[in-house]
């Protein structure tokens, strides 16, 4: 079972702001293929780092028939649904849509290594991906749980390993100098703990990944030069 899991802005649960392209897109995967969505308590009222971190425990606790998250933001969609199938089929443990930002200049949202590999039966290893439409296995979030440090959800009475949690990371042209390193945002220090353990980051570079990300409208590797390459 794939289950949806997105983070929601609002004042209460069900007031929140969501795009309608995400709206379309969610309903229109759910007639597609059999999917399970987060109930909305589980991550409200508390920072992205927590929410997630309740999230991955939560299906690992009390969804044993989730064997796939696709973490989903309300502002970004993939304008082939189908390619959520086609991610699954890799059999990857943790793999990505490409999107950019919303706002110019474009550029891509995920983090190129250092020495960039040639992309092999349509998948490209990277640093890291925003978590806008990646896709983790149950096995990749139970070895990261069985690795990371746990700590007690306040108010909640549940230990919960921190997945999420931000890291620090050198530039990506290096420096010796601590002041210098950079402070990841929850879904790139999420990568970073995989790939210490020896797992891959993957992006879908199949044909047709064209994602959309909204901003002040739907920005897309169409505003970018060079970016349908």
């Amino acid at each position: 079972m794939l289950l949806i899991a997105t983070p929601v802005r609002g004042a209460a649960p069900l007031s929140g702001d969501v795009k309608f392209g995400y709206a379309e897109s969610r309903a229109r995967l759910a007639q597609m293929m059999p999917v399970s969505f987060m109930p909305t308590s589980v991550g409200f009222s508390c920072d992205i780092v927590r929410a997630r971190n309740r999230i991955a425990a939560y299906v690992l606790r009390e969804l044993p028939d989730v064997d796939r998250v696709f973490w989903w933001d309300d502002d970004v969609w993939p304008e082939d649904l189908r390619l959520v199938q086609r991610m699954i089929d890799t059999g990857e443990d943790l793999i990505g849509l490409p999107y950019t930002n919303k706002k110019t200049p474009i550029r891509w949202v995920h983090q190129f290594l250092n020495e960039r590999p040639q992309v092999r039966d349509n998948l490209l290893e990277v640093r890291g991906v925003g978590f806008g439409l990646t896709l983790t296995s149950r096995r990749c979030l139970e070895k990261l749980s069985a690795s990371a440090r746990q700590y007690t959800d306040h108010p909640n009475p549940h230990k919960i390993a921190n997945l999420f949690g931000q890291l620090y990371d050198p530039p990506i042209e290096g420096s010796a100098e601590s002041e210098d390193d950079m402070l990841l945002s929850e879904d790139f220090s999420f990568c970073k703990r995989w790939r210490a353990l020896g797992g891959k980051v993957l992006i879908y570079a199949g044909a047709g990944n064209m994602t959309t990300h909204a901003g002040p409208y739907g920005f897309s590797a169409r505003d970018m030069p060079g970016g349908l390459a």
